[in-house]
């Protein structure tokens, strides 16, 4: 039941901050909004063939890359160990590379399911 009124605490913001932009926001614009730059770290739940999936979103700055892992720290100055599974899709600028190839100080977004490894890992140089 908590997870129910979390998500439709969730709808009732969004709509609030379509209405705050001056109208129907597009889902892109809310995408961007919530997943951009400005993006500390997010948790998304959603049902997939009806088998409920609870994604941790976390971005930041690099600190270390160790096997298997990356250190981050997020923009609210938060310190994370994400692990990162090693048939993880991992780019870098949009392009697909080795965990090995990443570096501090280049920005991290992590996508894992619940206590599972990161599956995803997207960077840029800054």
């Amino acid at each position: 039941m908590r997870r129910l009124v979390v998500i439709g605490a969730s709808a009732a913001a969004i709509a609030a901050l379509a209405l705050a932009q001056g109208g129907a926001a597009s889902l892109a614009s809310l995408g961007n909004f919530f997943f951009g730059p400005k993006l500390v770290r997010a948790e998304v739940i959603t049902s997939e063939g009806g088998v409920i999936h609870d994604y941790r979103v976390d971005r930041g700055k690099i600190t270390r890359v160790a096997v298997g892992s990356l250190t981050i720290v997020e923009n609210d100055g938060t310190t994370v160990t994400v692990p990162v599974a090693t048939n993880a899709s991992i780019t870098l600028g949009g392009a697909s590379v080795p965990l090995k190839r990443l570096k501090r100080n280049f920005v991290a977004t992590t996508v894992r399911d619940g206590a599972a490894s990161a599956s995803m890992v997207v960077v840029t140089r800054h």
